[in-house]
C-alpha cells in the first residue's frame, strides 16, 4: 500500500479549505501546536511532490499532525463519530 505525501497532503488541505491564500492563518494554527513555521516553509511544504522546485522541503509528519489537530481544534474540520 501507497501513502500519499505529506507535502501533497498539506497541498491538497489548504487548497480544499481555501486556506492556501491565507499565509497569516496557516502560521496562527501551526503556532497554537508550538511549532515556528515562516511564509518560506510554507511554501517549500505547500510544493507537490511531483514537481518540486528549488525551494522544496519535505514536509515532516509530526507539523502534519499538528497542522491535521489544530483544523479539528478550531472546527475547521469536523470528526465523524
Amino acid at each position: 500500500m501507497q501513502f500519499m505525501p505529506t507535502n501533497d497532503v498539506f497541498f491538497h488541505l489548504l487548497n480544499i479549505l481555501q486556506l492556501h491564500k491565507d499565509k497569516d492563518l496557516i502560521i496562527e494554527l501551526f503556532e497554537s501546536q508550538n511549532i515556528e513555521i515562516s511564509r518560506s516553509k510554507i511554501k517549500a511544504w505547500d510544493t507537490k511532490t511531483g514537481r518540486p522546485t528549488s525551494g522544496y522541503r519535505e514536509m515532516p509528519r509530526e507539523a502534519l499532525d499538528a497542522f491535521i489537530k489544530a483544523l479539528y481544534e478550531r472546527r475547521l474540520v469536523e470528526v465523524d463519530k
